[in-house]
């Protein structure tokens, strides 16, 4: 028997599908016979990769979740071996109104009412634990909290020198101008973009050779290109790429503004580079910051102390100096081989997880 790990819709660009890789990956090294699944994105995910994920509808993945180990990464499996959380509209909603989620927390609702009350969920962040215990009414004790990893070879802060120049050249910024942006993968109305400006223009005004860099999506949006930011070339914008360390290497701060989100990998990447960052609590990467960082994460996103913070650090560079040092130090913590031990730990102690195949011995490391 092998593990089934599912998703309908996979996409390697997203964060659910990079962590599903290296789930694939390290079920592969501890010798137990592993497959991906979806309905959408198989073949692109294949080009990508090498690897090929069986095409299976959810109605396909529900009766092979009722036969074996199944390993549900879209809340579309009630019947599970275990679940992994990476979205929850039903907190989203809370904090932005929008009609597909709405329809996504219904399905939610429903998923959570159908589900196997013996499988353990894995939630990506406290912030979702608490979500979960509060909306559903689960037991935090069949709850266990995997933060995701990030790339520790793509986003080793000893790279950060040699990105930051040639992104900084590529952009046409000089290496002394200040810079502050993020990057993400798209939905720029759920990580703030409109917040983002609001506070570039607090920044911009008490400090105007300040230059601001957005990462993402294909394109910024209409109302944000006639931002007078934008108009005027101080806002800059780069779609959403293979390689988003080289963008966050050229920051001075990286600062994002999201109104909520259940994760948020780029916080980790960030750090981990050695960039500093600004955010708050309502993102559950926050969780990894360096305890350093307790007097300038916000409770909750506001452009006018996002500002206030950004032009303070600016202003001080040793004080952004230690804070990417010591993020750099402890994000090690949080790299993506962790996660991968932290997900096989887990299913492992779950009732049905098949055993390695027999003969196998791990590599010696």
């Amino acid at each position: 028997m092998s593990v089934l790990l599912y998703r309908p819709s996979l996409d390697l660009r997203s964060g659910t599908g990079q962590l599903m890789r290296a789930q694939l990956a390290g079920l592969a090294s501890a010798g137990v016979a592993a497959r991906l699944g979806c309905e959408r994105g198989r073949l692109r995910f294949f080009l990508r990769t090498g690897v090929l994920p069986v095409r299976l509808a959810v109605a396909g993945a529900r009766r092979a979740a009722a036969a074996g180990f199944v390993v549900d990464h879209g809340l579309a499996l009630p019947a599970a071996a275990v679940v992994f959380v990476h979205n929850l509209a039903t907190e989203a909603v809370r904090h932005l109104e929008r009609d597909d989620w709405a329809e996504a927390a219904r399905a939610e609702a429903a998923f959570f009412a159908a589900l196997d009350p013996a499988a353990p969920i894995v939630a990506n962040s406290r912030l979702v634990e608490s979500a979960l215990v509060a909306h559903y009414g689960l037991a935090r004790t069949r709850i266990v909290v995997h933060y995701p990893g990030y790339d520790q070879a793509a986003f080793a802060p000893e790279r950060a020198a040699a990105l930051r120049s040639a992104a900084r050249g590529a952009l046409g910024i000089d290496s002394a101008a200040p810079l502050v942006g993020f990057v993400t993968s798209g939905d720029f109305r759920k990580r703030g973009l409109d917040l983002f400006l609001e506070t570039a223009e607090r920044i911009a005004a008490a400090r105007p050779a300040t230059r601001f860099l957005v990462v993402g999506s294909k394109a910024l949006p209409d109302w944000a290109r006639a931002h007078e930011l934008v108009r005027s070339g101080r806002l800059l914008h780069r779609p959403k790429g293979r390689e988003p360390a080289r963008w966050m290497a050229a920051l001075d701060l990286f600062l994002y503004a999201a109104r909520f989100e259940e994760f948020g990998l780029v916080v980790l990447e960030a750090q981990a580079l050695g960039v500093a960052v600004l955010t708050s609590r309502r993102v559950g990467a926050a969780e990894c910051l360096a305890a350093d960082y307790g007097r300038w994460l916000l409770d909750a996103p506001d452009p006018a102390a996002f500002a206030a913070s950004a032009l303070a650090l600016l202003a001080d560079v040793e004080t952004r100096r230690a804070l990417g040092a010591a993020g750099a130090a402890h994000a090690a913590a949080f790299d993506r081989d962790a996660y991968v031990r932290a997900t096989l730990a887990t299913l492992r102690a779950t009732e049905g997880f098949p055993a390695a195949a027999p003969g196998y011995s791990p590599p010696n490391r």
